[in-house]
């Protein structure tokens, strides 16, 4: 234990000793002279020596524990610099600090003006896609809406053929209606007509264009008069962008006729007509049985009665007629096409250019429309 404590004594003066080595050497001669005083007291000897000392170590004590001015001075400067040096580390973390909080919002700030300036972008891009989808759109529509009206302008109106009557009659659905509509500028051989028989080709036609329409969308283009006295629509019935006109006259199932309404595609009918004429085929090939441009049907027999009446035969005695003062008052014409160039609507039966053979239907009425 006295070993341990003279140890820490040791070192408590060690470190008196280097920071303040004028006191320690003081202490050390006023604790000498104390010796010296004791040494005297036991040897009963007289000396002011030992009195001497101590003063000397006291004087020395007190010098070593005032600091002197220059230190004091010194230690002032040191710690007046400690201070700055502190204050200064502390002005620059705090600068630094300052300097990164303001970088830090900076950033903030800019990362903020360039995600508004990105969503301004965007949204621009955004708005001007929109408006340009929204022109192509536009445009699409008049281009499908004008494309409509043209094709409306050439082909008619959408329609439907829900039933195929007979060759060139059709029965059809059109804007929500049923309508029947007659095939114009062409005649088909007879296959339901209630006075007449079927007539050769009339069931190939009718079976044809049901192949051809029934069930199918096509167009109709009404012609310049629109219905005839049945309240049938007469039209042109386009399918592919071709009528079924066209494709009857070329495969010989029908010929022109009723000269009188849209003549618009005569033409292109006569020369689909005159390709099935060439080859013989269909109605073309039964001698005399067709007429180019004729209104009067199909007249099967009419070579045979040409020949029957084309052998010489006695003449008859004539005999007076009553006379209407000079002026004739019969008609006759070669069909429906020539008489209504001279009677539009057709003629009744008390009409002298009534002719049986131009009263298809046996109505009473020649080649009405």
């Amino acid at each position: 234990m006295a070993g341990c404590l003279g140890f820490i004594f040791i070192i408590l003066g060690i470190v008196f000793l280097f920071n303040f080595p004028v006191a320690t050497i003081g202490i050390a001669i006023i604790l000498y002279g104390f010796y010296e005083f004791g040494e005297n007291s036991k040897l009963k000897a007289k000396s002011k020596i030992p009195a001497i000392i101590m003063v000397i170590g006291i004087l020395l004590a007190i010098i070593g524990f005032v600091p002197d001015e220059k230190s004091t001075a010194n230690n002032q400067d040191d710690i007046k610099s400690e201070t700055i040096e502190k204050d200064t580390k502390s002005e620059v973390r705090e600068k630094e600090n300052t300097d990164v909080e303001e970088k830090a919002k900076a950033e903030a700030v800019a990362k903020a003006e360039a995600e508004e300036k990105a969503k301004a972008e965007a949204e621009e891009k955004a708005e001007a896609e929109a408006e340009a989808e929204a022109k192509a759109e536009a445009e699409a529509k008049a281009e499908s809406k004008a494309k409509a009206e043209a094709e409306k302008e050439k082909y008619g109106i959408p329609a439907t053929v829900t039933r195929v009557i007979d060759g060139d009659t059709l029965e059809i659905s059109m804007n929500g209606k049923t309508e029947d509509v007659r095939l114009l500028l062409i005649d088909t051989p007879e296959t339901v007509h209630p006075s007449e028989p079927v007539q050769p080709f009339g069931p190939e036609a009718s079976q044809f264009v049901k192949d051809t329409l029934e069930g199918k969308s096509v167009s109709v283009k009404v012609g310049i008069e629109e219905r005839d006295k049945y309240d049938r629509l007469l039209a042109y019935v386009y399918i592919d962008g071709e009528t079924i006109q066209e494709k009857l006259l070329r495969e010989g199932l029908a010929k022109t006729a009723y000269l009188y309404n849209d003549l618009t595609l005569l033409n292109e009918f006569h020369t689909a007509q005159q390709s099935a004429v060439d080859s013989g085929i269909g109605v073309w090939s039964i001698p005399n049985y067709a007429h180019v441009d004729d209104d009067d049907g199909f007249h099967y027999q009419e070579e045979a009665e040409v020949a029957s009446v084309s052998e010489p035969e006695p003449e008859p005695v004539s005999e007076p007629e009553p006379t209407t003062g000079g002026i004739d008052t019969s008609e006759s014409y070669k069909n429906c096409t020539e008489l209504r160039k001279v009677y539009p609507s057709g003629v009744a039966s008390t009409h002298p250019a009534y002719e049986p053979k131009h009263d298809r239907d046996k109505d009473n009425w020649a080649c009405e429309i």
